[in-house]
Parts: C-alpha cells; structure tokens; sequence
C-alpha cells in the first residue's frame, strides 16, 4: 500500500487493534513498575521497623536476664537466712 492510496475500514481496524494493544501494553508496564516501587518501599520500611524492634528486645532481654540473676541472689540468700541454724 503506498502513502498515498485512501485507507480502507479494514486497515483502520487493523491500525486500532495495534494501537490498543500497544497502549495496554504500556500501561500494563507503569502498573507493573509503581506495584513494584511500592512493594520496595514497603519491605524498606518494614525492615527498619523490624531491626528498631530487635534491637529494642535485645534490650528488654538484657535487662531482664540482670533482674533475673539480682532475683536469684536475693533468693539464695534468704534461703541461707531460712535454713540457717538458731545458735
């Protein structure tokens, strides 16, 4: 067909179907690029929020197992006092 030959219904529909399929094509690959922007924003961030959380159980842990070992002390040494002998 040359450029200048009228074009016909059929290659109107022809040139209509590529375009649309072209154009949801193209939209289908901006979903898919923002879906994934947004996926990689969202597991940046619930890692951050995860590791402040981590590092805030490493603490509570910590400070725990003292209070333990301080408990474990004063509960041996009222044993002592309980099992002592009266002079």
């Amino acid at each position: 067909m040359a450029d200048s030959d009228p074009a016909t219904k059929k290659d109107i529909e022809d040139l209509k179907i590529a375009l649309t399929q072209s154009l949801t094509q193209s939209i289908t690959e901006s979903v898919t690029e923002v879906i994934r922007d947004v996926e990689t924003s969202l597991l940046t961030s619930f890692h951050g929020y995860a590791k402040g959380q981590a590092g805030r159980m490493t603490s509570l842990e910590v400070g725990d197992a003292a209070v333990k070992q301080r408990l474990d002390a004063l509960e041996l040494r009222v044993l002592s006092l309980e099992t002592r002998r009266p002079q």
